[in-house]
């Protein structure tokens, strides 16, 4: 399934969503597909998870069902059973052989907007994101499971980087390594960059993940 995540759902959780996702099925009387076992769950699976408070604009999810349904039925069933910003765009029947979401995804690509305290050229814009992306290293502070801090040079997961000013707002967009084999959060680029550059942002950031991306053959695609 391919859907936005907007409005008021940018605020759940990833688990809340995974809980959504199986409430609306089954509103919609959809027949899930449960893992086996002790405590067995809806098979539900997400691409990559979205940090609280970023929107999606095209993410994807896979939803196993224990008998075939035409995917304009789903589509039609579940669109009408989702809660307010969780939208459905298309739903598609894939062969079980297929790599899971979360195996397939390796980029993701963001739009983020901050207003500006007082007036920025563009000229300036551009020359603080090339002084950022041309620097030897960039480097953020993580925290592991165990609590412990260390630092890493996330360069190497920035594909692209660009931005615009349109009148007290300025906009980035982003292409950033994720996945499984790899992950740059949004806010660890930005984080990063607003120490480089010392622009005058006032107030929070507007996140926005604009897509998920494969890589075959040094070619981005899209996941379907």
């Amino acid at each position: 399934m391919l859907y936005a995540k907007e409005g008021p759902s940018r605020y759940i959780s990833h688990l809340d969503l995974l809980r959504a996702f199986e409430r609306s099925a089954r509103r919609a009387g959809l027949p899930l597909a449960f893992t086996q076992g002790f405590n067995p769950h809806p098979k539900v699976a997400f691409a990559a998870p979205l940090g609280v408070g970023t929107a999606g604009e095209a993410e994807y999810a896979d939803l196993e069902l224990a008998a075939d349904v035409p995917a304009g039925e789903v589509l039609s069933a579940l669109s009408g059973a989702m809660p307010e910003g969780l939208r459905l765009i298309e739903v598609r029947s894939v062969p079980e052989a297929l790599q899971s979401l979360m195996a397939m995804v390796d980029r993701a690509t963001y739009r983020v907007e901050g207003k500006l305290a007082h007036q920025v050229s563009i000229e300036e814009l551009d020359k603080a994101i090339t002084t950022f992306l041309s620097a030897r290293e960039i480097l953020v502070k993580r925290q592991s499971k165990t609590g412990e801090k260390r630092v890493q040079d996330i360069k190497p997961f920035i594909f692209a980087m660009s931005g615009r000013i349109n009148g007290d707002i300025m906009l980035l967009e982003a292409e950033l390594k994720t996945g499984s084999r790899g992950n740059v959060r949004i806010e660890e680029l930005l984080t990063a960059f607003e120490e480089s550059s010392r622009l005058p942002v006032q107030g929070s950031y507007t996140f926005c993940r604009t897509g998920l991306y494969s890589v075959l053959d040094n070619e981005k695609r899209t996941l379907w």
